[in-house]
């Protein structure tokens, strides 16, 4: 064999590492780029005060789609089913399906629609509309990327969503203030 041929082959087989490297970093990064996500690998959840105590619940059913730059169009789309928001206290989890509240007879379905993704050094600012009860109101928040998980959480004001509000229109019992939570293991 060559001299020439040898260094050919050997320049082949110290390459196809760096290679095959290179590839499955692409494959990775692209993966994330778009990820379809549901209840099985994150959490969707909320917060609050009722009576002058804190409480927290989860939507135990949802599904998402992000598409993050730097893919073309990128874009969140979420659902959440109203019905399946759960605190792990009987009463409230009796009460969030009711009419004055998700009303989950006749609004079965949460969403949510980014309008604008910008990139950040933390991850991705996020514009969007959030849609309860009918209601659609627009959201803005920080999705934090740490590589391994996205992360982000807003505030909401559940009257202007006309959620309890009937019942405590002075949000004298349970606060104004909803706070939305969201992790994502990537």
């Amino acid at each position: 064999m060559s001299t020439l041929l040898k260094r050919m082959v050997l320049i082949r087989i110290l390459l196809l590492p760096f290679s095959i490297a290179l590839y499955l970093s692409l494959s990775i990064t692209i993966a994330h780029a778009q990820l379809k996500t549901s209840q099985q690998s994150g959490t969707v959840g909320f917060s609050g005060q009722h009576a002058g105590m804190d409480f927290e619940g989860k939507f135990e059913r949802w599904q998402a789609t992000l598409v993050l730059p730097p893919e073309d169009n990128p874009n969140i789309t979420a659902t959440f089913y109203m019905s399946s928001a759960k605190t792990g206290d009987s009463i409230y989890d009796s009460t969030l399906p009711e009419f004055d509240w998700f009303d989950v007879e006749n609004h079965p379905l949460g969403k949510f629609v980014s309008t604008k993704i910008a990139v950040t050094e933390e991850g991705y600012q996020v514009t969007g509309d959030l849609t309860l009860k009918d209601i659609t109101k627009p959201v803005s928040f920080m999705l934090t990327d740490n590589d391994e998980k996205l992360s982000a959480s807003f505030d909401i004001n559940r009257l202007a969503y006309q959620i309890g509000l009937e019942s405590d229109p002075d949000a004298e019992w349970v606060s104004k203030t909803i706070s939305i939570s969201m992790l994502i293991n990537k």
